[in-house]
């Protein structure tokens, strides 16, 4: 017997394929049968964004392949296979625009991510793929450079030129697409400018320089793009010909004040106290500022944006090298300050930014701050005393991540331990480096007070199977990666996941450094792997510790 599902149950259907990134099936969908195949296809394009050439996608992408090949060769056949999967659509993308596609795929697109286009055309890929990408139909399109013989135009035959065929089909785009919410390019001001009066529906922007946001594209923003609340800028440095100091803060005043919820600079910058203070313009929407290469004049100016009301996220990162003297440790204690005057704040990132450990030693001294989450990388647990005894105070931590220097000496380690004992809140904890002297006795003496514990990274002095006994009091537990030197015995693994329970569903166990003598051979880890995928529904990784070549251990003697 037969019978048809109700199109609203396929629809559903589809949405949650979407839902699960699952293009494979979508697109299996969309040629199966003309009754769903536009909703297929409408969903695989708002995704098309989520898997692009540029870094590969997600980790459980599934419109790729798996890199089974043994040879070089074997391996770039597979990966022209997934190119030409991006390089189609691309295509399908710039043609609908054209009017010469069996649906509008342009007008699907919610995220416009042009550099991801940039990358395709600049790697040499579509050197590879060239006749899939370049039909007759897009060749004619973009092709503009003509000769002129008689009374004849000629097309040349100079190659394709990779800005003008990016600023042709994104211009294509965006003059027919009314729906694109985001958009990630990296352009001439003129052009930015252009596309910004044709995206009303804009809310994030990322640019690959600051530079391009001259030619007044803060004015274009407040008149064209009143939605717009999240930029991300990849550097923003001085040229010959602009001041990024200046530009910023003229681009920051022109916008709408108090509409910016997120600014976020990711490398390099000159951005100075001018820039900082232009911010200020937006400090009734803030929600989110991360900021990196601050020189300490820009740093000592960030005490003049006055208790943002909205800021729930501060990442300050890799500061310009600064004289350590009573000048500098001054703006410290201001910024420290600053920060416990956040009462919203409750994500806060350092990493390399100034004095951290001193920063956060007075920082965190105040109850009224109720940090969620602390992330402090570069710095040394020998050197964190006064920072550990304040963190304490945080009592409302749910994820906590120390990265840096460990230490052999018991109280650096005994502290760190007592302090992290008082976070009775914490789901998240990851150690890397700063717990190498944390032995068995440590982590035994720590577990039965973070009960909530979900997910654990940590590092050690030495691990064996009488550790298992402290990952056994998290009875919550869903993530275990041990990245300490190690000598677990199969045995003692298997018997550490049989002994562990229902609410450790879905158990992920990584041991990242074992000695090279273990018997966890590779049938033992095949073994693990089935057991633990069977009784939990889990997964198992595995690695070896990395020996020390001859020429590091002839340095170590001489040295």
């Amino acid at each position: 017997m037969t019978f048809a599902l109700a199109g609203d149950i396929l629809y559903i259907i589809l949405d949650i394929l979407g839902e699960e990134r699952d293009y494979n099936s979508l697109y299996q969908c969309a040629i199966t049968s003309r009754c769903f195949a536009e909703h297929a296809l409408e969903l695989l394009y708002k995704l098309y964004n989520t898997s692009p050439v540029r870094g590969g996608g997600t980790e459980d992408e599934q419109f790729r392949t798996r890199r089974t090949a043994s040879t070089l060769a074997s391996i770039r056949s597979q990966q022209d296979v997934i190119i030409r999967k991006w390089a189609v659509m691309w295509r399908s993308i710039a043609l609908s625009t054209l009017d010469q596609t069996y649906l509008p795929y342009y007008s699907y697109i919610r995220y416009l991510d042009l550099e991801d286009l940039g990358y395709l055309l600049g790697q040499g890929y579509i050197n590879r793929n060239k006749e899939v990408f370049f039909t007759p139909e897009l060749t004619d399109y973009i092709s503009q450079d003509y000769g002129i013989k008689g009374n004849k135009r000629l097309r040349s035959s100079k190659s394709f030129d990779i800005e003008h065929t990016l600023v042709k089909i994104g211009s294509a785009i965006v003059k027919r697409s009314m729906s694109i919410r985001g958009m990630s390019c990296n352009v001439q001001p003129p052009v930015l400018a252009e596309f910004l009066q044709q995206l009303p529906l804009l809310q994030s922007l990322t640019i690959w320089s600051g530079a391009s946001l001259t030619d007044h594209s803060g004015d274009k923003i407040r008149d064209y793009c009143p939605e717009l609340k999240q930029l991300t800028i990849y550097s923003w440095q001085n040229e010959p010909s602009r001041n990024a100091e200046s530009d910023s803060e003229q681009f920051l005043n022109e916008l709408r004040p108090n509409t910016l919820e997120y600014f976020e600079v990711l490398s390099y910058s000159h951005l100075g106290p001018r820039s900082i203070r232009a911010m200020g313009s937006h400090l009734n929407s803030l929600t989110e500022l991360k900021l990196t290469s601050l020189t300490i004049e820009a740093i000592a100016e960030l005490p003049s944006l006055n208790s943002p009301p909205a800021l729930k996220v501060l990442v300050l990162t890799d500061s310009v090298p600064a004289a350590r003297n009573d000048e500098f440790y001054a703006a410290v204690t201001r910024v420290a300050e600053w920060i416990r005057s956040c009462k919203a704040l409750r994500r806060l990132e350092l990493r390399r930014f100034v004095d951290d450990p001193f920063l956060l030693s007075q920082a965190l001294s105040d109850e009224n701050l109720r940090l969620t989450y602390l992330s402090l990388t570069g710095y040394s647990i020998s050197d964190g005393h006064a920072f550990h005894e304040a963190l304490s105070n945080q009592s409302s931590l749910a994820g906590l991540y120390l990265r840096g220097e460990g230490s052999d000496v018991p109280e650096d380690n005994e502290l760190l331990i007592q302090t992290i004992g008082q976070l009775n809140s914490l789901q998240e904890l990851e150690l890397m480096n700063i717990s190498d002297g944390f032995t068995c006795d440590h982590l035994i003496t720590l577990a039965p007070f973070v009960p909530h514990l979900e997910r654990l990274w940590i590092s050690g002095d030495y691990f064996r199977d009488d550790v298992w006994l402290a990952f056994l009091c998290l009875p919550k537990l869903r993530s275990l990666v041990v990245h300490a030197p190690s000598s677990f015995t199969a045995q003692g693994v298997l018997r550490f996941i049989s002994e562990l329970g229902p609410g450790n569903r879905g158990f992920g166990l990584s041991i990242l450094s074992s000695a090279h003598d273990t018997d966890i051979t590779e049938e033992a880890e095949k073994l693990i792997r089935e057991v633990l995928k069977t009784q939990l529904d889990g997964t198992f990784d595995f690695g070896l510790a990395q020996e020390e070549s001859d020429s590091e251990s002839d340095t170590e003697m001489s040295e």
